[in-house]
């Protein structure tokens, strides 16, 4: 990064490095299925609602023809299609620097954009996990988060946060509820402490990792961004191939140098970059996500591609 007349020249490839950070880390993006670009402000995903049904073709459906002559009538049926919204709405952060800071983090050879990267990485990762999972400060009408409305349609089960069998059957019971819905589990879920539930009950089961069935041979995922409550959900069994999300936009960096920033809350003033010899770093993208559920043959009106594991120790606390 460099300094020319008091104005910073941040390097043309930084807005990549850190989109491919933000996709990289967050597990929502993660694991989630990646659409194409929107190219509007919203779009619809068609699923099915209503499958066809089939019928024998039995003498009770036959009717005469004028000849008298017996015809049987194939069974009818709908084929019903939704339309699921996705709209694409802005995740934005400003983040102010001093010009004095900028000058001496470059006389003293610190990567400033590196620097910040990180930390935009960080903060976006966060927003974007917290809404995907538990529906934090959501903007979208039609989705409120995996974890809100798995336990909605009771697709929870509880854990007494005791290792060993305990645990495993609390993954199995929450697989199990998403086999019932007609998908496929294939991923768990959780915050930090996954990992050490795992060891534990390896353990206390005394058994090791080629001996832990399908429950071992689920896919692991520990979320480290900071967005995970554990309080609402020690981890998320599932089928992620059905949390979809698209870009409309990709991540962008304005460089502001007149600009009043106000508390988005109080409307207090906070920064005059102008008056107080500073700069505004402002990133922001346009993202959408959704969570379509297209009936099928196993899953009723409840059915719902993920689980959710309370441990109930925890969530008492």
């Amino acid at each position: 990064m460099a300094i020319v007349n008091k104005t910073v020249v941040l390097p043309v490839d930084y807005t990549t490095e850190i989109i491919r950070g933000i996709v990289g880390r967050s597990k929502a993006l993660e694991l989630g299925r990646r659409l194409r670009d929107l190219r509007t402000k919203e779009t619809y995903l068609n699923v099915l609602s209503e499958l066809p049904i089939a019928g024998w073709v039995s003498k009770s459906q036959a009717t005469p023809n004028t000849e008298g002559a017996e015809i049987n009538h194939k069974p009818l049926s709908a084929l019903a299609w939704e339309g699921i919204k996705l709209v694409a709405e802005e995740i934005a952060v400003i983040v102010p620097v001093a010009e004095a800071t900028l000058e001496d983090v470059e006389d003293f050879g610190v990567d400033l954009a590196g620097e910040l990267s990180e930390q935009v990485i960080g903060a976006f990762q966060e927003v974007i996990d917290a809404t995907a999972f538990f529906g934090v400060n959501s903007p979208f009408d039609n989705f409120d988060g995996i974890v809100p409305e798995a336990t909605q349609v009771g697709a929870s089960v509880e854990w007494d946060g005791q290792p060993g069998l305990s645990f495993y059957y609390a993954i199995s019971n929450a697989m199990k509820k998403v086999e019932e819905s007609g998908y496929y589990p294939t991923i768990i879920l959780g915050g930090p402490s996954l990992n050490s539930a795992f060891r534990t009950a390896i353990t206390d089961l005394g058994i090791n990792v080629t001996e832990q069935g399908e429950i071992g041979r689920l896919d692991r995922h520990v979320d480290m961004t900071g967005a995970w409550e554990s309080s609402s959900a020690f981890a998320l069994v599932g089928d992620f191939r059905y949390f979809v999300y698209a870009f409309r936009k990709e991540l962008t960096m304005k460089l502001l140098t007149e600009a009043t920033l106000a508390d988005p809350d109080t409307k207090a003033v906070l920064y005059n970059l102008a008056q107080q010899d500073m700069v505004g770093f402002r990133f922001k993208m346009r993202l959408g996500m959704a969570l379509p559920n297209p009936v099928n043959r196993v899953g009723g009106a409840s059915r719902y591609p993920f689980a959710v594991i309370i441990n109930t120790a925890e969530a008492s606390e």
